[in-house]
């Protein structure tokens, strides 16, 4: 597998041409500018909030004292805060005999 050109090396390959009567730095530079440029794949756009895509939010509001205390014990359990939510939601649904179920 080939290096990757970058400016540095580039900037060394002249230097080393000025340096060097022999002309190697030369007839590398010459290679190199040769060679077609080597285009990167195309990435696919990663989209960060694609596991929201088809869900709605459920928004509460509390206060910054309590919201700090739940993501504490999340982060005990080694749970998001997400995860407590949505498993303290189902509890609650079972306790109070309803069928829906909030999925994972």
């Amino acid at each position: 597998m080939a290096r990757k050109p970058t400016a540095i090396a580039a900037l060394d390959i002249v230097a080393e041409g000025l340096a060097q009567p022999d002309g190697l730095a030369e007839r590398l530079a010459r290679s190199r500018a040769a060679r077609p440029a080597a285009t990167p794949a195309p990435v696919a756009p990663v989209e960060r909030n694609a596991w929201r895509r088809g869900k709605t939010l459920l928004q509460v509001a509390l206060p910054e004292q309590v919201h700090l205390e739940l993501a504490i014990l999340a982060k005990r359990r080694r749970l998001t805060l997400s995860r407590l939510v949505k498993d303290a939601l189902n509890e609650w649904l079972e306790r109070h005999g309803h069928a829906l179920r909030v999925p994972e």
